[in-house]
Order: structure tokens, then C-alpha cells, then sequence
């Protein structure tokens, strides 16, 4: 096997911003659902029929709870580059796949919000935060439309890239090894 033909990272998305938003506010609606509950519901439903509404809501609580930590993977592994998103280290959702050779137009740093010389139709967001310093974007086409991926990236995973699609793929000299 070549030295560039597999690379893997992984980042924790950080909690900040809008995420740490939707964290608290979920706290706190369920706060909220256990008061009225025991002060308005059940009185009203019975105690039969109010357990059971409170066996359903703690039921889809603990659903929703599986996806609070977030971690992103990329796996690069010969010309295939995989993202997927594990929830509480637990459950692995596989998210795109992508052909460097066959759909990739362009691989570089990601600054100041843009993506230069193409219009994009979609944006996937696989980055830890929307502030990550070592943010690159990869551009690919899809059904004929351009799609791009936002990412974390490391030296060795551009430079496993980079020998896939040289042509494409731009290096930075700032990135985490």
C-alpha cells in the first residue's frame, strides 16, 4: 500500500454559537415540560394517561440526546475521500463520498466566507466550527451542478489529496500536521 493512499482525521464539533444554542434552549424546554407536567397535565389527563405522556416524552428526549456531541471523520482512501458524523461516539452516519479523480474541481483553503470561480448550489458544513482556522473547501459536480463540502484539514490529509488531484488541490503551509 502507497504512503498516500489512506489518511483518516477526525473533529469534535465545538460547542458555540447557534449549537450551543439549540443545546440550551433544548434544557430548557425540557425543564419547562416537567413543571407544567406535574402542575397542569397530569392533574388534568389522570394519572394513567399523564404517565403515559411523560413515558413518551422522556422516550423522545432520550432520542434527541443521542445527537448532542457531534464528531466528524474524513477518511481519505485512495482517490475517495468519505465524511461521516458520529453522534455521542456512538451511532455513525455515513454523509457523502466523493471521487477526487472523477467529480472534484477544486481543493483549497476556505477564507473570508468565499468559494472563488464557481457558484454552488449546495454547501455542506463538516467543519468543528464555523471559525476553524484550518478550514478548506472541496468543490465537486454532481448531476452537473457544482456542490461544495466544508473541512477541517491536516497537512498529510491535503497532501494525500494533493497526489490524487494535484491539478486541483491547493496546499497551505498553516496547516496542523
Amino acid at each position: 500500500m502507497y504512503e498516500h493512499d489512506f489518511c483518516e482525521y477526525a473533529v469534535e464539533k465545538k460547542k458555540e454559537g447557534r449549537y450551543r444554542l439549540m443545546l440550551c434552549l433544548s434544557i430548557v424546554l425540557a425543564i419547562v415540560f416537567v413543571v407544567v407536567f406535574f402542575w397542569k397535565i397530569l392533574p388534568a389527563a389522570g394519572f394513567t394517561f399523564g404517565l403515559l405522556i411523560f413515558a413518551a416524552v422522556c422516550l423522545a428526549l432520550w432520542y434527541l440526546s443521542r445527537f448532542t456531541f457531534i464528531e466528524y471523520e474524513y477518511t481519505q482512501t485512495g482517490s475517495t475521500l468519505d465524511f461521516a458524523a458520529v453522534y455521542s461516539k456512538q451511532y455513525r452516519r455515513e454523509k457523502l463520498s466523493v471521487d477526487l479523480k472523477k467529480s472534484a474541481r477544486r481543493v483549497a483553503p476556505y477564507t473570508d466566507g468565499r468559494i472563488d470561480g464557481f457558484s454552488v448550489t449546495s454547501v455542506l458544513d463538516f467543519r468543528s466550527s464555523p471559525t476553524a482556522e484550518n478550514a478548506y473547501v472541496l468543490v465537486y459536480e454532481e448531476n452537473k451542478t457544482h456542490k461544495a463540502v466544508l473541512f477541517d484539514a491536516t497537512a498529510r490529509l491535503i497532501r494525500n489529496i494533493y497526489h490524487q488531484v494535484p491539478s486541483i488541490t491547493v496546499v497551505s503551509d498553516t496547516l496542523p500536521e
